[in-house]
């Protein structure tokens, strides 16, 4: 079943209008006529079942009944990457957003390839908001990730994280713990950085200002940067769910 998100908080019964996108979608694209339902997350994060009763040049929608589902990750996964070469990076966050990541954080690496000024950073956002919210309805989320730009990983603030974790290239062929040991550390609940590298690797001074946090090996084989976030995330999601 189709579904949206709105910042509303939505109570059955009770009258409200689809915004200017959601209506473009819902008489263009899905065809919507009055008697039609769909599901409305709202800014509470409940699922609702809705109803359309009228579609003039804007939607009124009803919410009939409140829908039980649980499609979030147990715990809280904020992905930290640099922005990568072409649309790998709008791939990696579609892909990371339907398997549950819960925020993005975008750092300049020391070996970034792509480096953008403030007015292109602000237009990227709001293209990259558009692919994860997408992503959000496609895969039946309850949450909408955020994403930002944040400082080099030498001055990142990671303190309000339960746990740290740094994915590191140079680890693949040591005895460093594993994702699978790591994870059976952690609890539901937990709010979790994870830090992966850019498509260089990432630089002496990167590696050493992140020694204190936990250090991970993902598997024996050395990834893309655009792959790295998806192993993880599904290995986290075949371990809590």
């Amino acid at each position: 079943m189709q579904r949206y998100f709105t910042d509303e908080k939505l109570s059955i019964g009770e009258i409200f209008t689809a915004s200017a996108d959601d209506t473009h979608h819902m008489k263009n694209v899905m065809r919507f006529r009055p008697g039609d339902a769909f599901h409305m997350v709202d800014g509470s994060r409940h699922t609702f079942l809705c109803e359309i009763t009228s579609a003039g040049e804007t939607v009124e929608c009803r919410p009939l009944e409140l829908v039980e589902e649980a499609p979030e990750l147990p715990v809280d996964i904020t992905v930290y990457c640099p922005l990568l070469k072409g649309e790998k990076f709008d791939w990696m966050i579609q892909k990371a957003t339907e398997l549950g990541a819960h925020a993005f954080s975008i750092y300049d690496a020391d070996r970034s390839i792509v480096k953008l000024d403030e007015k292109k950073r602000r237009k990227r956002i709001e293209r990259y908001m558009k692919i994860i919210r997408e992503a959000s309805e496609q895969s039946r989320r309850q949450h909408i990730p955020e994403i930002d730009f944040v400082p080099a990983v030498k001055e990142l603030s990671l303190d309000a994280f339960d746990h740290v974790l740094f994915a590191y290239e140079g680890n693949a062929s040591t005895p460093a713990a594993s994702l699978n040991e790591t994870l059976q550390a952690l609890s539901g609940g937990d709010r979790i950085a994870f830090i992966f590298g850019p498509e260089g690797g990432f630089s002496e001074a990167e590696t050493e200002a992140l020694s204190s946090h936990n250090s991970i090996r993902l598997g024996p084989r050395i990834l893309r940067a655009e792959t790295a976030p998806l192993y993880a995330l599904s290995a986290i999601s075949a371990t809590f769910e």
